[in-house]
């Protein structure tokens, strides 16, 4: 990202960070009337319009990030992370089991799922199961420097992530049900 040294290099279609209402964002330049640019989001949502001076920055180079791994990897990578853990932390039974279902209730929605629908949103601004699933391995992951109640703050993450895969489930099984 680079600062706006001359509004007049803004295009449309150009990413950029704008001052908006109380903080800021990053959306895209959908029009521009003189001094006003509109700002609308990925969904092709208007915004509204701001002055060049509500323009901060403006993405000039994407960076592509690694592929992240398959469903099955990253929850094999889940599996070693959490396996870490509980060794580090010298972690109960019990603690030691929710981890372990975790995983398995994890599979169980990614079985019924799909392969074909891992990386489907099962609607706009609803993560799929494998962007839920990098995030939940990223930070078991990265769990391994000494923290109060680091297995009790991932147990209740991987619980979300078992819920947040039941919705999208829910959403992809029974979305002709409730039409």
């Amino acid at each position: 990202m680079s600062p706006i040294a001359n509004p007049g290099e803004i295009q449309v279609g150009d990413l950029v960070l704008v001052k908006w209402h109380p903080g800021d964002i990053f959306h895209m330049v959908g029009e521009i009337q003189g001094d006003q640019y509109l700002i609308v989001n990925s969904l092709g949502k208007v915004n509204g319009w701001v002055s060049a001076k509500g323009i901060l920055g403006r993405i000039k180079n994407i960076i592509e990030p690694e592929p992240r791994p398959s469903v099955p990897i990253k929850l094999e990578q889940l599996v070693m992370a959490y396996n870490n853990l509980i060794s580090l932390e010298h972690a109960s039974d019990d603690e030691a089991q929710q981890l372990s279902a975790i995983v398995d209730d994890l599979r169980w929605y990614a079985d019924w799922i799909g392969i074909d629908r891992w990386n489907t949103m099962p609607r706009s601004n609803k993560w799929s199961i494998e962007q839920n699933l990098w995030r939940l391995t990223r930070q078991a992951k990265n769990a391994i420097s000494p923290v109060p109640n680091r297995i009790r703050y991932l147990i209740d993450r991987g619980k979300e992530c078992v819920g947040l895969a039941r919705d999208i489930f829910a959403l992809f099984e029974y979305s002709d049900l409730d039409q």
